[in-house]
């Protein structure tokens, strides 16, 4: 709905980010070793063990020729945009400078196929889904709030393009969370944004939120009782609902499970079976984790929120199920650590961030490299 897709596609990009974590991680490693070795100058990653060695910049990747061609293009280009009046070459200058910054930044999270089939993902499934609900059902899609002649055309936008920019922006920290060991915090990114999700259902702003999801129009909900829900199972909501959910959430979970196999057999620490039974009974054990750790530690978490607050208040029951949650999900004594542990297969959800990494490979390698003339470093 409106207000739940927003977390929903936060909730899928964390994932999808969580569940090629290995992938990810191996990738920036190899990437900066590469530029390490093509003789790119700006490696923070490297800073303290250069100075811990006392090693020397040798500048290497492209010639004076090189340089002198490309600083006559650099040259055309600035005469060409000067004379079509383009905007100012200082302006292009802080353009290129945030462009710059904002690759070096993230160009790790962006240029993989991870990132690419989470957007596409979100933007040819997700989307329409959304977007055929609220044209279809637009009073139950905003929580039976608004009327297909009373929602605002630019809500309808907002609507589209968060859930897209969400599932990115969600991938995004969740990845560099990744990069810097940090795996608990990156798996409370899917963890929180799914209890958000079925908060806003089962309680929503006035704790009915279960009465307005059950509800296939705003005349049910006005109306309701529990019968009401046989209505809704009956309707097209359902009928678009459980179309969806046979299309996507295979390639949701399935695509999760597949990636997280991936990773397990690029780990060396890890004993994959090979017996073919075996096999599938590690992909049933671990759909099974993913699954009640997406769904149903969440929900519970949702649900436990919902009858405090309804019983207690906003603030007593709110403070009572911040606690509960915590202590019985959250934390070291929790449900979710031991998920994410038998999920992700890592004895700790603390490892070393991967510039270490990246370090200790170019410490390895930098003999070898400096003995053919090669390396960035020498």
């Amino acid at each position: 709905m409106v207000q739940v897709d927003a977390f929903w596609s936060y909730g899928i990009g964390s994932a999808f980010a969580l569940a090629s974590f290995r992938q990810l991680r191996k990738l920036r490693l190899e990437n900066d070793v590469r530029r390490w070795k093509l003789g790119w100058k700006e490696q923070p990653a490297l800073q303290a063990l250069m100075e811990e060695e006392g090693w020397e910049e040798a500048p290497s990747g492209s010639s004076a020729g090189d340089d002198l061609e490309l600083g006559g293009l650099m040259r055309e280009v600035r005469g060409g945009v000067i004379e079509s009046a383009m905007p100012s070459l200082e302006r292009l200058k802080e353009i290129q400078g945030l462009a710059k910054e904002w690759m070096e930044k993230y160009s790790g999270a962006v240029n993989n196929e991870y990132f690419m089939k989470n957007l596409l993902f979100l933007s040819l499934l997700f989307v329409p889904s959304g977007a055929v609900l609220l044209w279809s059902n637009p009073s139950w899609e905003t929580m039976q709030v608004g009327r297909f002649d009373t929602i605002p055309q630019w809500l309808v936008g907002v609507f589209s393009t968060t859930n897209v920019t969400q599932g990115m922006l969600a991938f995004l920290i969740t990845y560099r969370l990744l990069m810097k060991g940090k795996y608990y915090r990156a798996t409370l990114q899917t963890v929180l944004a799914h209890t958000a999700f079925f908060f806003i259902l089962v309680n929503g702003w006035d704790k009915t939120g279960y009465q307005r999801f059950l509800s296939k129009d705003r005349a049910a909900f006005d109306d309701w009782k529990w019968s009401n829900a046989f209505g809704w199972l009956n309707s097209d909501v359902m009928t678009i609902l459980l179309t969806y959910g046979v299309a996507f959430m295979p390639l949701l979970i399935g695509g999760m499970y597949r990636w997280l196999a991936q990773g397990y057999h690029m780990d060396e620490e890890i004993e994959n079976p090979q017996d073919r039974y075996e096999s599938y009974l590690q992909m049933a054990t671990v759909n099974i984790d993913l699954l009640t750790t997406v769904f149903g530690v969440t929900f519970a978490n949702a649900l436990t929120a919902h009858l405090l607050i309804r019983w207690f208040g906003w603030v007593a029951g709110g403070t009572t199920a911040a606690a509960a949650i915590y202590l019985g999900s959250l934390s070291k004594w929790g449900v979710v650590p031991r998920l994410a542990k038998r999920i992700l297969k890592v004895k700790d959800l603390e490892a070393p961030p991967v510039w270490e990494l990246v370090a200790s490979q170019v410490a390895t390698e930098r003999p070898a490299v400096a003995s053919i003339g090669v390396g960035g470093r020498v």
